[in-house]
């Protein structure tokens, strides 16, 4: 593999990695392990759209010697990102065991 791909492939992770990271931050609890999730979806759909599928729309520039689309790729990564951070923070919600109050004992 030539070194211009390892160069996008560099850049695709450090997109992934701040939209992963953003997506976390914005949405929902912030542990440690949140961004972790996001930034693989992140990057495995930037290799699905853009290397598998083809995908591409809006203006495309020659970046290490590639045509890149680099709006659409930046839109998609956070696009993923913010919905896998929302469904990861709903689990998170949805799993966590419920507080009592003290004092009651549930059958008010």
């Amino acid at each position: 593999m030539p070194a211009a791909a390892y160069a996008l492939i560099g850049l695709f992770t450090l997109i992934s990695t701040v939209s992963g990271v953003l997506a976390s931050r914005l949405v929902g609890p912030s542990r440690w392990w949140t961004p972790l999730l996001p930034i693989l979806a992140s990057f495995g759909a930037l290799y699905l759209v853009g290397h598998r599928l083809g995908w591409s729309a809006g203006p495309e520039i020659p970046m290490f010697g590639f045509r890149v689309s680099l709006p659409f790729d930046v839109a998609v990564a956070l696009v993923v990102a913010l919905a896998t951070a929302a469904a990861q923070a709903g689990a998170f919600r949805l799993l966590q065991p419920q507080q009592r109050s003290p004092g009651r004992d549930g059958n008010a």
